[in-house]
């Protein structure tokens, strides 16, 4: 069954048990009312009819009123003392019928009263012939030495056709009600389950695959739509995470081809002269050294690839790196000494003014560093200068690495940091294109970023920012400006 069957059925059914004990609780109240009415009745006459049947059986002067019980006809006299269709019997000491009337009906039917009833307890009796019920009560005729009753009975036949038009009518309401309220439970509960039918669909397309679906209402103003609400989240979650994957599987298929593609060209070209060894060795044109020479190239080439590889592999798992207190100007100054051991032409300027310390692994820090004034020497100008800046600025410490060359394009900016990506869509050079993405791995290790602009006056800003430590240690004396000379 459907949720709103059910609701129904429930509401239906918890109404029908309030009704019934509604009706029961109704009826009980009624009959005792009606009881009462009659035991009040039996009472206010108990006098008057005990003085008639005392007349009746000659113990008084008085003439005896109603209808003999042996005979079905009028005995004439005043009018009737008792309630109409009563029964009064007077019994002596020793329980012997002394006199009977049947006030005001001619019916031969009476009460089938019980040879010891006690003194003024009302009770409901059969009919000794027939149909029907009576209600009986005794009380004493005359003084208590005398030892006479007198038994009054009144018919309840008024009272059962009552009972039975209440129970008819109520009946015939509760039925009237169960069922305007079924119809109207029905369409309420459709109405008001109508958005949770809408969700059921938008989730059987979103189980077909169609994550772009979302449902409604999704809003915090009711419970359904507090529900919307969170499934659409919980859907835009689960979209982010599908199209993060997609994209990650993509970064790794073209991470593996490329990586492929730059481990194939160096093993090529050392199979190339490994045969040109094999099959000319004795060949005076051959130049060993030559051949040598490039295969050690090349295997420095594979090594340093491979190298890389395996670095950022380490960068990118999941780990804290060490934490130890690291001056960034140290750093500069080192890497700033290596450019001009490279590069003697080049002007490479430092500007630190005061220790820069961070919290993280010396050795990636120093790698970062290096990578970003290696990649300024590779595509720029020769003999153009190269500014490298230290400093800290709240809680933020940042190295810049100025240029002067000729900036970067569009694509520049959009892939700078992939791995494996180069400008030269030859691949031209030494390089394979992981020494921006190393930085970019090392920066996201130490909880920084890496990013990079165009100057106003021309070259290029890398900068690799990282937390500032919240407590300096600085073992290094402050350094100012610094020129480092070619040598």
């Amino acid at each position: 069954m459907t949720l709103r069957l059910r609701l129904v059925i429930a509401l239906v059914m918890l109404t029908a048990v309030g009704l019934a004990v509604f009706g029961v609780a109704t009826y009980s109240l009624y009959a005792r009312s009606e009881y009462r009415r009659v035991d009040s009745a039996i009472t206010a006459s108990a006098q008057s009819v005990g003085r008639n049947l005392d007349g009746q059986a000659g113990l008084t002067n008085g003439p005896g009123q109603g209808i003999d019980p042996d005979h079905d006809h009028d005995t004439g006299g005043p009018p009737v003392l008792g309630p109409t269709g009563s029964y009064a019997e007077l019994r002596g000491a020793t329980g012997k019928t002394l006199a009977a009337v049947l006030y005001g009906s001619t019916s031969s039917s009476r009460p089938k009263i019980p040879a010891h009833l006690p003194m003024h307890q009302a009770r409901t009796v059969s009919s000794v012939s027939g149909g029907g019920r009576w209600r009986v009560m005794a009380v004493p005729a005359g003084p208590p030495a005398t030892g006479d009753t007198v038994l009054i009975a009144i018919p309840l036949s008024s009272v059962e056709s009552s009972l039975h038009h209440l129970v008819l009518i109520e009946t015939i309401a509760a039925l009237a009600l169960l069922l305007a309220l079924a119809a109207g439970s029905w369409f309420v509960l459709r109405r008001g389950l109508q958005p949770l039918e809408t969700m059921a669909d938008s989730a059987e397309k979103i189980s077909d695959g169609d994550l772009s679906q979302r449902v409604t209402p999704s809003d915090g103003r009711t419970e359904v739509g507090q529900l919307g609400l969170a499934l659409n989240t919980m859907l835009d979650e689960i979209e982010s995470s599908f199209r993060e994957r997609d994209a990650t599987e993509q970064r790794l298929r073209q991470f593996l081809a490329d990586a492929s593609h730059e481990l194939r060209t160096p093993l090529t070209s050392i199979q190339g002269f490994a045969e040109l060894f094999r099959l000319d060795a004795t060949n005076e044109h051959v130049d060993m050294p030559v051949i040598m020479r490039r295969i050690e190239e090349e295997s420095a080439r594979m090594r340093t690839l491979v190298e890389d590889l395996l670095l950022l592999a380490r960068v990118d798992r999941t780990r804290t790196p060490e934490q130890e207190p690291v001056d960034l100007t140290v750093i500069a100054a080192d890497a700033a000494t290596d450019a001009v051991a490279t590069a003697p032409d080049r002007p490479i300027t430092v500007i630190a003014p005061e220790p820069v310390i961070v919290r993280g692994d010396r050795d990636h820090l120093r790698q970062a560093v290096a990578n970003l004034v290696v990649n300024a020497l590779k595509h720029t100008p020769a003999g153009s200068p190269v500014e490298i800046e230290a400093s800290s600025e709240g809680h933020v410490a940042r190295v810049v690495v100025r240029d002067h060359g000729p900036g970067l394009d569009d694509e520049a900016f959009a892939h700078a940091f992939d791995r494996f990506w180069q400008a030269d869509a030859a691949r031209a050079g030494t390089g394979v294109g992981l020494g921006l993405s190393i930085v970019t791995a090392i920066a996201e290790e130490h909880g920084g970023s890496a990013h990079v602009e165009n100057a106003t006056d021309g070259g290029a800003r890398f900068t690799l920012a990282l937390p500032a430590a919240s407590e300096i240690d600085a073992t290094q004396p402050a350094t100012s400006e610094e020129q480092v000379s070619p040598r």
